[in-house]
């Protein structure tokens, strides 16, 4: 898959290849999804605090980037 936000110019094959690339940039502030206990991911980002967090299941992260589902 091309054309990601953050990718940098690469492209990924696999949703867990993308979400370890976003991982990777965490450092420099770029939002990335960390796996909960649960199965779901959160999205790690500066919020103000007592925010809840956004939490995401591996289908709508398929699905918000281009992903199957399957895979």
């Amino acid at each position: 898959m091309a054309g990601l936000p953050d990718a940098r110019g690469k492209s990924f094959a696999t949703l867990d290849d993308y979400l370890a690339h976003l991982a990777k940039l965490g450092p420099i502030d770029i939002p990335y999804y960390e796996p909960q206990p649960d199965g779901r991911y959160r999205l790690i980002i500066r919020q103000p605090a007592g925010q809840a967090p956004l939490l995401f299941t591996r289908a709508e992260l398929a699905s918000k980037f281009g992903f199957s589902a399957s895979e």
